[in-house]
Order: structure tokens, then sequence, then C-alpha cells
């Protein structure tokens, strides 16, 4: 095929799997219309944790995030007082409805994005949340310092949710990824006295925060769609990147009015309408940029496994295999997670790999065997702390700062433990 670039866009338009996912991401769905920036994802968070709003779920987020919080305070530097607070067993006797929640507080001139404050019992949990942001400098300790003097005898949690899964610069915040937030309100969904009203209003902001349809692990059109146009199309995205890159949503008039004076030729007209359908979409296609730079990834995987499931996310790209679905509680369950896999992470030239297995949708005759292979691998990759059933998304191994190469061997080595282990019980 001729590298010509008015071949290589036309191709790109005339591509079926494009015009698919052109059709398919269409916005109705008001959540996903109201595109979440940091500021409002915070406020839904508030919103969850709150025990007096509309939900009713009650104090349950704040137990959910109270738990994974103590599951991810290894290292962190908290008091013994504190790490006793966060115990599940003690945090599923407490009782949180008297906390109120409030967003975007001023704590000395800075913007803390949530607290939760119950003054009757003393204490607080100060929320950070980073929604693709990264932190800004000494924001973390400046935020803890604050408040430790504005509540000096109260007992404080401090919580770094990244959607990147960043290490806090402070290393008194504890970090909690966005696999909690996605767990919980999947979890929120299951129950019976969920109203439905309140299902869907989860179910939708799950989706946004996931940027997936609710079936995740490759079982989603969007997913598949996204991966085979990115790896169909680099030269074509390359194009898309340095307008990713160089200009920002306010800018785009400016750069199509520099195209439409361009477009006199062949390669200037198709550069014109390649740049109109990259402004229609810019949220898929900016999925599609990230998921070229896995393609190296997709490919090695392919060569060893022929059942390789590829899930793209808008901050990671996670892998499983079909074959661990014998694993999952069908009847059960009719939208769930596959039970193991890896997820892969870019942050500017490195990577991040996490092994985990997921057991929310377990059968229950394998959840036993499968909580027994967690432990196992856990415990030679250093992990002493042993896992329970309260522990839904358990990280098996966490490598990071790999180069691409070393990222792709970590990533077949972990996928090909993973077959090999859950073989004995699938």
């Amino acid at each position: 095929m001729s590298s010509k670039t008015d071949q290589l866009i036309d191709y790109f338009f005339g591509d079926a799997n494009v015009q698919r996912l052109v059709s398919s991401t269409a916005s109705w769905e008001p959540l996903r219309i109201c595109y979440p920036k940091e500021v409002n994802v915070s406020r839904f968070i508030a919103w969850l944790l709150d025990p007096s709003e509309g939900h009713g779920l009650g104090d349950l987020a704040i137990q959910s995030l109270l738990v994974r919080a103590w599951w991810q305070s290894d290292g962190v530097d908290i008091d013994v007082a504190t790490r006793r607070f966060l115990s599940p067993a003690n945090v599923h006797t407490e009782g949180f409805s008297a906390s109120v929640v409030t967003t975007e507080i001023n704590v000395g001139g800075r913007s803390l994005d949530v607290l939760v404050l119950d003054a009757s019992r003393r204490r607080y949990i100060a929320i950070e949340n980073k929604f693709g942001a990264s932190q800004s400098t000494a924001q973390l300790s400046h935020y803890r310092k604050q408040l430790e003097k504005l509540l000096p005898d109260f007992l404080g949690i401090h919580i770094f949710l990244d959607s990147n899964e960043a290490e806090p610069a402070d290393p008194s915040w504890i970090p909690v990824g966005y696999d909690w937030l996605s767990d919980f309100l999947r979890e929120a969904d299951k129950r019976e006295a969920t109203a439905r009203h309140v299902r869907d209003a989860l179910a939708q902001f799950r989706g946004v925060i996931e940027d997936e349809a609710e079936d995740s692990m490759g079982k989603s059109t969007y997913g598949r769609l996204v991966t085979e146009v990115a790896g169909g199309h680099p030269e074509t995205f390359a194009f898309m990147a340095e307008w990713s890159n160089n200009s920002s949503k306010g800018t785009r008039a400016q750069v199509l009015a520099d195209l439409m004076e361009q477009a006199t030729t062949l390669e200037g007209k198709a550069m014109l309408r390649l740049f109109q359908l990259y402004w229609r979409r810019t949220a898929v296609w900016e999925d599609c940029i990230r998921q070229v730079q896995f393609a190296p990834f997709v490919s090695s995987l392919r060569e060893r496994f022929d059942d390789l499931l590829v899930d793209p996310k808008r901050v990671r790209t996670g892998f499983s295999l079909q074959q661990w679905a014998s694993l999952v509680d069908h009847d059960q369950f009719s939208h769930w997670y596959y039970p193991a896999g890896v997820n892969v992470w870019q942050t500017g030239e490195t990577f991040k790999v996490t092994t985990f297995v997921q057991l929310n949708d377990v059968r229950a005759e394998r959840r036993d065997a499968l909580i027994e292979i967690a432990e196992d691998m856990r415990r030679s990759n250093g992990t002493k702390r042993s896992m329970t059933d309260e522990q839904s998304f358990v990280t098996l191994r966490r490598r990071k700062d790999l180069s691409r190469e070393r990222a792709i061997e970590e990533t077949l080595s972990q996928m090909a433990e993973l077959q090999m282990r859950l073989n004995a019980i699938r």
C-alpha cells in the first residue's frame, strides 16, 4: 500500500471498523455528555460517601474505602492508632452515619478535593482525587500539615485517590486506585436493596470512569474496535497524535482554519477531513492513540496466547485469557470481570505492570482454590500480608519504571504463570 498521506487517510475512512467505532460512540447518556472533569468526579465521590444522600447506601462507601486503604497502607507512614482504626474488623463495626462530606475545601490557600468529617468522634478522611492529573509540588504535605493544624486532636486518614495509581509524594498519604471505585460501584449495583434509578446512575458513572461499556476485558464492542483500529492505522494516528500533543480544545478552531488554508492539494484536503473526524470523536481517537503504544504488547501476547483478551481503558490496558471465563458464575452474574490478568500503565517513557486476581464474580466452588493460588503468588513475590475475602481486587505482583521491552517481558511471563497456575482449577 502506498504511504501517501491522502491514501492512508482514504484507507482509514474506508475501514468498516472505523465507521463502526464512530457510529457506536454517539453519546446519549447524560454523564457521558457531561464528560467528567476531575472536579465533577470529586463531587460524585463526595455524594457517594455522604451517608445522608439519596443513594440509599448509607455509610457503605466510607467503609469500603477505608478497608481498601488498610490493604494499601503497607509502607505508609501512619501511627499505630491510625492503622488500628483502619483494620477491617474495626471499620465494619464502626458507625459513620454522622459524617458530613464536602468538596473543594480551602486548606491554607489550596483546594482539597473531598473532606469527610465526623466532629463528634473527632476524626476526618481527607481525599485528594486525581483523574488523570499529576500532583503539584508539596501539595499533599501542605494539605496534611494544614489539616493537622486546623484539627489538632483529630484522627486523620489521608487518601490519595489516583486513576493513574501514582505514588503519593507525601509518605503519610495512602494510595488508592480507581479499581476501588469501580469495584464498589459494581457491588452497589448488585445489591437488591439499591433502587433501580440509583443503579442506573452508578452504572453510567462506572462506565464513564472506566471509559468503556459495561462489559470488560475485551468483551465489549468498544474495546475490540479500539484495539483493531489502533493496530491497523498507526500512521494515521501519528497525525492525530500531533494534534493531541500540540493543541487544546480551545485552539481547535484555529487549527481548522489553518488546515482549510492548506486544503489546496489532495493531501491538504485529506488532512482537513481527518481533523474534522478527530474533532467529532476526540475522546475515542485519544484512546486509539494510546492503544497504538500498546501494539507491541498485543502482538507479542497474541503470538503466545491464542485466546488473548485486550481491555483498553483511559489510563491503562488490561490483558486476560478467554479460558478463565470458566471460573465465573455465569448464572449469578450477567456482567462480570475476568478473574485474573495483567494491567499495564504507561507514564512518560516507562511502564508499570500489575498482576491481579479479581474475586467478585468467581464461582463459589472455585473461590478458595483461587485465593490459595493468589496467596502463594503474593508470598513468592515478597508480599507478607495475607488476604481475606474482604478484598476483591488482589494485587499479586507490581513492577514499575520498566522500559517497553522489559514491560513486555514482564507481561508475558506473568500471563504464562497465571495460565499455568489457573489451569489446575479451571
